[in-house]
């Protein structure tokens, strides 16, 4: 009797739903029997991945949040998926391994809302997705997923102007007025405008390769190229000796300075790669290990690398863009 009890309360322990701040997702696929795939908060540590295993076209994962926020299936083939979590939520998810695409949850307002999208965008090339998801934005503007879809096929598309960026920003903020990603991606769009070719850049402060600080424009110099980059972008260990080979005499003439600024976080892979440097005196190595959270790439309004921005000795942008194989001639066409 006494252990007919024991499994039947632990078959309802098992058995019951979330509560508090728990949510629970129950997972199935219906062409995979075994494998891992990985889940991690979109709005939290993007470092940390925890580990999902796959049994029998089935698994459960668990997890804790105090209001919904998107968190990301990650498969070993690259492919991402998003799941919005709420509070007590208990969502099913139900999948195609081989149509990873084509995914539904069920469970909260919100994933039924993306499956929704998904739904009306499968067959749509990527200009008619974007228009659909700025539609969404403007009819769901309280609903998370219209913040995920902002970010999605607005922030992370090159091709968006700042004019929309703001637009949809003003109109999200209205029904989102303390959302920190919001907040972070106003910042800056305001931080960008400064490095608008004949603005005029704020002075920051950066940590050189003797972890001294140091000011941007400490120098007199007539002009200076600031290069943002990082070991661990595609062929960064390459990316200062194509700079540099770029600069060509400028690196001799006096009237040209380089401040090269790493997102590394680990900095002993940034003093590796700097260290055949240590002897330039045009060159200005800095890294503070804070990647994209450093005030400095904040306050200067870098979101991606390599990037690049020219300024005269009035600390004016004559030019800025990603592409390094064109500042040879970017050079040639400021430099006097």
């Amino acid at each position: 009797m006494k252990h007919f009890l024991y499994i039947f309360i632990l078959f309802l322990l098992v058995s019951c739903g979330p509560d508090g701040n728990s949510f629970r997702i129950r997972g199935s696929f219906r062409d995979m029997q075994a494998g891992e795939l990985y889940i991690y908060n979109l709005n939290g540590d993007l470092a940390r991945l925890d580990t999902i295993n796959i049994q029998e076209g089935k698994f459960r994962y668990r997890g804790e949040t105090d209001q919904v926020t998107p968190y990301i299936l990650l498969f070993p083939n690259g492919v991402e998926q998003v799941i919005f979590a709420g509070p007590g939520e208990d969502l099913e998810y139900e999948a195609t391994a081989n149509d990873l695409k084509n995914y539904v949850v069920n469970g909260s307002e919100e994933n039924e809302l993306m499956n929704k999208f998904r739904e009306e965008t499968y067959t749509m090339n990527p200009s008619l997705m974007t228009n659909t998801a700025r539609t969404y934005i403007k009819d769901h503007p309280a609903s998370p997923v219209a913040i995920y879809l902002f970010n999605q096929y607005f922030v992370q598309n090159e091709e968006v102007s700042s004019t929309e960026l703001n637009e949809l920003l003003k109109v999200l903020k209205a029904k989102h007025p303390h959302h920190h990603q919001l907040l972070d991606i106003e910042s800056k769009l305001k931080a960008a405008a400064t490095r608008q070719i004949d603005k005029t850049l704020p002075d920051v402060t950066l940590t050189n390769k003797d972890r001294k600080s140091v000011k941007l424009w400490s120098s007199s110099k007539d002009y200076t190229l600031i290069a943002f980059w990082a070991t661990w972008m595609p062929n960064g260990y390459d990316f200062l000796w194509r700079m540099k080979n770029a600069l060509g005499d400028y690196r001799e003439n006096g009237k040209l300075r380089l401040v090269a600024i790493s997102l590394d976080v680990e900095r002993y892979r940034w003093e590796d790669a700097i260290r055949p440097d240590t002897t330039a005196t045009y060159i200005l190595h800095c890294c503070d290990g804070l990647n994209f959270e450093s005030k400095a790439i904040k306050t200067l309004g870098i979101n991606t690398v390599p990037y690049y921005i020219l300024a005269d000795k009035n600390h004016k942008v004559l030019d800025s863009g990603d592409d390094v194989n064109q500042l040879g001639d970017i050079l040639k066409k400021h430099i006097h």
